[in-house]
């Protein structure tokens, strides 16, 4: 179980300013904090009120500075001149009480620069990674309640990166590099010998996430263990949730089940909440009957568990996995993006997607053989598993990466569309084309988007994630000190 996000909150005013008695309607500080502890269940406010005789701003300055590392965040609520508070290098929101005197340098803390300024002297500040909200405390606007949700959702944003710190990944393959189909660019160059160590250091020091890597032999060791009466069991109940069986044998359902609990043997084993994994023997052997994808498992198991794991070994796409259904609830899709400029539309394709891509509910799927598979449509051994989605139409979908080692993250989002009639002019396969699931979604300006497109810098690879994930895609991005690529902007 996930521990609390543990958030320093400063209170530098009463909440209003102005002459007479305290407003009738006014949402006390007392009030404000129990309200923020009711809805943010997942936090543990350490409250200094600065409107206490004993509380002083120098006490909270120091306060700050020695539990630095034991703090996820900051919520500085109400105007301040000690601007230092909100530099600590932490993830910080200032919210402004609507009517206070607004004394706070919103360009100073949105772009970490000294403005030309009038008054001389002082620190020079810098490494600020500040958020500003805004509260209606005497209750006078008729959006008072959407500016305090919107307050709770940028400390929900803390919340999921205090998740992100405490994940660990499961990476399982037999190839050298972490990610090594995904940055299918320039023929010439190749990986840094130390690729992962830099990868992996990256994510730990900007994010907190650690990788576990495991070799193939220990995954081999884990299927030969696996008891045949439970994947059968979990195969069956695939199977009957599917809409159709169609061009693959119950037995590899239930060869892709054996894997699905080899890896969650492992997972559990080297204690990670996240799987990613390039295996595609069983036994390690070089024969097709002992060929497999995993695809059908990490979606129909861990995935309806709200454990994130993706196929072909992709960290990189994993974390972002991570941090949107730590935001939202919800899994993401993988797939290989794809750009059609000429109808303004996007592709990601993969054989398999979530089958619960809201989050709690569940959407149509069939099981079939692998499109990589060599005897494909055959059913022989080896036909292996793939799975075909048949994810919302007419729905906000969010196409974004998380690139830690460029310290950046890319998004776009368009709106999901029937790829069928969109490619459906001539021959009417559109399910053939490729992968067995297939995302499309309408964008704004697909040429936009694809000025962005860089296989040597970003990989081939995106998440797709229901729902507009901007502007918390924003919000994190600051908090963790990223750049952010708009991406159709």
């Amino acid at each position: 179980m996930a521990s609390k996000a543990r958030v320093y909150c400063v209170l530098t005013s009463l909440g209003y300013v102005g002459a007479g008695n305290v407003p009738d309607t006014l949402l006390t500080n007392e009030d404000l904090v129990r309200q923020l502890q009711e809805v943010c269940a997942d936090v543990e406010f350490i409250v200094r009120d600065m409107t206490k005789r004993d509380i002083s701003p120098e006490s909270v300055s120091s306060e700050l500075k020695d539990r630095k590392q034991d703090l996820d965040g900051v919520l500085i609520v109400g105007s301040s001149r000690d601007y230092g508070l909100a530099f600590s290098g932490l993830p910080t929101i200032v919210v402004y009480n609507l009517f206070e005197w607004m004394i706070i340098p919103y360009r100073l803390y949105a772009t970490n620069k000294e403005p030309d300024s009038m008054l001389v002297g002082g620190p020079d500040y810098r490494e600020g990674r500040i958020l500003t909200a805004q509260l209606d405390r005497r209750k006078v606007s008729s959006l008072s309640k959407e500016m305090f949700d919107d307050l709770v959702e940028r400390i929900n944003v803390i919340v999921a990166m205090r998740r992100l710190k405490e994940s660990r990944i499961l990476s399982v393959s037999p190839h050298r590099y972490m990610s090594q189909v995904d940055y299918q660019g320039d023929l010439h160059k190749h990986f840094p010998e130390d690729y992962n160590e830099r990868y992996a250091d990256a994510l730990k020091e900007s994010l907190g996430v650690q990788i576990e890597r495991v070799a193939p032999e220990p995954f081999y060791d884990a299927v030969a263990q696996v008891d045949r009466g439970r994947a059968e069991e979990i195969a069956d109940k695939w199977i009957q949730e599917a809409r159709e069986v169609t061009d693959t044998t119950r037995e590899e359902v239930v060869r892709t089940a054996a894997s699905y609990l080899a890896f969650d043997l492992l997972r559990e084993r080297h204690g990670c909440n996240a799987i990613s994994t390039h295996m595609r023997s069983l036994t390690g052997s070089s024969k097709v009957e002992d060929m497999f994808w995993p695809g059908l498992g990490l979606e129909c198991g861990f995935k309806t568990r709200g454990i994130q794991a993706v196929c072909q070994d992709y960290p990189n796409i994993l974390v972002t996995e991570l941090l949107g259904y730590f935001l939202t609830g919800r899994p993401s899709m993988l797939g290989d993006l794809m750009i059609d400029t000429f109808n303004d539309a996007v592709i990601l394709t993969h054989c398999g997607a979530p089958i619960n891509p809201h989050g709690e509910d569940r959407v149509p799927y069939t099981i079939s053989s692998h499109a990589e598979s060599p005897v494909r449509g055959t059913y022989k051994p080896g036909s292996a598993t793939g799975i075909t989605v048949e994810l919302p139409l007419d729905e906000t979908v969010t196409i974004w990466k998380i690139y830690a080692l460029n310290r950046k993250v890319g998004f776009h989002v368009g709106r999901t569309v029937d790829g069928h009639k969109l490619y459906g002019h001539s021959t009417g396969n559109f399910d053939e084309i490729m992968c067995r699931t297939k995302l499309v979604a309408q964008v704004r300006d697909a040429a936009k988007i694809q000025q962005y497109y860089s296989p040597d810098e970003y990989g081939i690879h995106r998440a797709a994630t229901f729902g507009d994930l901007t502007d918390r895609i924003r919000d994190f991005a600051v908090l963790a000190g990223f750049d952010i690529m708009d991406e159709d902007e």
